[in-house]
């Protein structure tokens, strides 16, 4: 059982470590998105250089924004994904001491048994020595 929870928990930290890769290449691919927008936009615009210059602006405050936006939410979801690992991690440890308390208490009634019948035994070998031969 402990070996599924360690097998969970490299799955897990495997899976945020994906997530952190994942919005990294959205992050890039936004940038070069937003230049290829830009450099579209240069060429193909009908408008004189005064008017395209303000679009320019609008656009890379709007691209600016959107990639604000998306970093934020993508760094909340990383950070959910932080304290869930950590909590799950925190249970597990909790969940192996358990278990270990348990193995002790398991181990103490074990040897107290032992110690029963070997003394059962011995008291067996000594009645059996002491006993008259036939």
């Amino acid at each position: 059982m402990i070996l599924r929870e360690l097998i969970e928990m490299k799955n897990k930290e495997k899976r945020r470590k994906e997530r952190i890769k994942t919005t990294q290449r959205f992050v890039s691919g936004m940038g070069a998105v937003a230049a290829i927008g830009v450099a579209t936009g240069l060429l193909l615009a009908p408008k004189s250089g005064k008017e395209t210059r303000e679009d320019l602006k609008k656009k890379a405050v709007n691209t600016v924004e959107n990639i604000k936006d998306t970093i934020q939410k993508k760094a909340e979801t990383v950070k959910d994904a932080t304290t869930s690992v950590a909590q799950d991690a925190c249970n597990f440890i909790k969940d192996v001491h358990q278990k270990k308390e348990t193995v002790e208490k398991d181990i103490k009634n074990g040897i107290h048994e032992i110690k029963q019948d070997i003394n059962e035994t011995a008291e067996e070998i000594s009645n059996d020595i002491n006993r008259p031969v036939r």
